[in-house]
């Protein structure tokens, strides 16, 4: 079986940590978007929305 050069294997190598290093920057990126979206909170239109159709099941189930 023939070897990779050493020059090959070394910019393989290069190329994983470059992969590692870009992984690392994406997941950092996805959990500081992640964490903002956390803490604006529920908006407060969402938050009658769900209040309304609480309501409307509760009255829904009253009457059966």
């Amino acid at each position: 079986m023939a070897q990779d050069p050493p020059e090959k294997s070394k910019s393989k190598k290069l190329s994983e940590a470059q992969r590692q290093n870009t992984n690392a920057l994406i997941a950092s990126k996805l959990r500081g978007y992640y964490d903002g979206i956390i803490e604006e909170g529920t908006p407060p239109h969402l938050l009658a929305l769900l209040e309304r159709l609480q309501d409307a099941e509760t009255k829904a189930n009253s009457k059966k």
